[in-house]
């Protein structure tokens, strides 16, 4: 296969919808005053960061970068970096794409593989993987009398 040129695209979900920021915001908020009131201001504190490192990758851009040896993702704090040689498939979800190390479809892709987020003019990632990778079986879903494929 011949080496194709690096893609890098930056995904900031609190940007791209403030009004869900702002309620995610308050909401952080009003439980930290609370609890600083309640409990108190060291307690507001822990709770700040509990709250944040939930939401982090919602309120922090991240960058993802394809390139010849595999994929980078930028979590702000953290950076993960995966060879492509792990993954086998990838699919479609709900705002995003999840790179399975299964070739078959199984049930614990979600937990296996790397869920990726994608930009609003996702073409470029799709036409990548599409590239980079076989087109999927035709008939991919798991039967209910057979198990998964070891793969």
């Amino acid at each position: 296969m011949e080496e194709q040129p690096a893609l890098t695209w930056r995904v900031h979900r609190a940007r791209e919808s403030p009004v869900r920021t702002a309620v995610t915001a308050a909401f952080i908020l009003a439980f930290v005053v609370l609890t600083g009131v309640s409990f108190s201001w060291l307690m507001a504190l822990v709770a700040f960061v509990v709250l944040f490192t939930a939401t982090h990758s919602y309120f922090l851009p991240i960058e993802y970068t394809f390139s010849g040896q595999g994929i980078e993702v930028d979590k702000f704090f953290f950076t993960y970096r995966y060879e492509w040689s792990r993954f086998r498939r990838w699919f479609r979800t709900t705002g995003g794409i999840v790179l399975s190390p299964f070739s078959r479809r199984n049930f614990l892709d979600n937990f296996r593989g790397v869920h990726l987020l994608l930009p609003k003019d996702d073409a470029a990632v799709v036409a990548y993987l599409e590239r980079r990778f076989a087109p999927p079986p035709p008939d991919d879903r798991l039967k209910l009398n057979e198990p998964p494929a070891a793969s």
